[in-house]
């Protein structure tokens, strides 16, 4: 096929593999020889230790990928043609190693490492939220080797993810963000988290951040202040100088009446339009690397609502993309004739 189907007809979109579409039904690429790409879209259907109920996660990107067949190139929030804008393509799954996370994590570091050689961002759907940590230590290798760094981090999410372990396991879901703030291409006091709450955060995690000198905007803060506010002061705190930061959506940040579909869904979270306002404000400078994780479609609605939410905020990222390349920043505030 070499026209793109409109989305009006998703279902012409040719497969990778098995039912699975590439994302947006941009081109597939299985290698990036040659390739002059602005995006590269990467699945990494991994799933380690449960914390709580697990075994869904790695069934998420070939989901969040069916889900946006629904969107087009097209956002009338931003008045641009997104995909006219960018050149974007699919490069697939990661293939994992069940049950190995340290051999996992290799080959998705690899695999960033690749994307961002070519001179692409990558954008992830994982997979649990341990996954986010070999892509950021991809992409803070490339920077500080390239004199791009340092790279700074935003992360929206509903637990600190400071584990020193998780069943002696150093590398799961329970310590990203931990492993990240101990990178030596990363300055923990550029690592900022929106939306943390709830009793299921150990207390321990609470000195620690501290200590690291993380900024942490708690959901309360973003009842209390609004979102603009504080991903505003987040974007600020992570990238003082206006450099891409890396992005990263733990779904759980989201109240599941918005997001059900997550390995432990918390009540009182964001909405569904909170978490997209955010993420088009943290990636208003493009991004270095962006990503959504902990996305369960077993645990789903019938509607399957929290993978549709998931390529939703991957398409709202690469909007972000296209306004920067466009020298149209911020567009989808003015665009219609709205305040902003």
């Amino acid at each position: 096929m070499t026209k793109r189907e409109t989305t009006l007809q998703p279902h012409g979109v040719p497969r990778m593999y098995g039912d699975v579409p590439p994302f947006m039904a941009v081109p597939h690429r299985k290698s990036l020889d040659g390739a002059a790409a602005d995006a590269v879209v990467i699945g990494m259907p991994y799933d380690g230790i449960a914390t709580f109920r697990g075994g869904a996660t790695r069934r998420a990107p070939q989901e969040i990928r069916k889900f946006s067949l629904l969107f087009g190139g097209y956002n009338f929030d931003w008045d641009m043609d997104v995909l006219g804008a960018l050149d974007v393509c699919d490069i697939g799954d990661v293939d994992v190693v069940p049950g190995d996370n340290a051999a996992s994590y290799t080959r998705l570091e690899s695999r960033v490492a690749e994307i961002c050689g070519a001179g692409a961002a990558p954008v992830m759907f994982g997979g649990d939220h341990g996954v986010t940590y070999p892509a950021v230590k991809a992409v803070a290798e490339l920077l500080e080797r390239t004199g791009g760094g340092p790279l700074g981090v935003i992360v929206f999410d509903t637990h600190l993810d400071l584990s020193e372990h998780l069943n002696e396991d150093r590398l799961t879901r329970a310590s990203p963000v931990k492993r990240i703030c101990e990178l030596p291409q990363v300055d923990s006091s550029t690592v900022a988290m929106i939306g943390i709450k709830g009793p299921r955060n150990p207390p321990e995690w609470t000195p620690l951040y501290r200590e690291f000198g993380m900024a942490i905007y708690s959901n309360q803060m973003v009842i209390d202040r609004g979102m603009a506010a504080v991903a505003e002061a987040a974007l600020k705190r992570a990238s003082p100088d206006g450099r891409p930061v890396y992005v990263s959506v733990d779904i759980d940040a989201v109240d599941p009446a918005w997001a059900p579909g997550t390995n432990s869904p918390e009540p009182g979270g964001l909405t569904g339009r909170e978490i997209i306002e955010g993420v088009r404000i943290c990636c208003r400078n493009g991004f270095a690397g962006f990503d959504v994780v902990e996305v369960s479609p077993d645990f789903d609605s019938a509607s399957g609502q929290t993978s549709l939410l998931a390529a939703r905020l991957g398409a709202e990222a690469l909007a972000c993309l296209a306004a920067k390349k466009q020298g149209r920043v911020d567009a989808w505030k003015t665009a219609h004739g709205a305040g902003g």
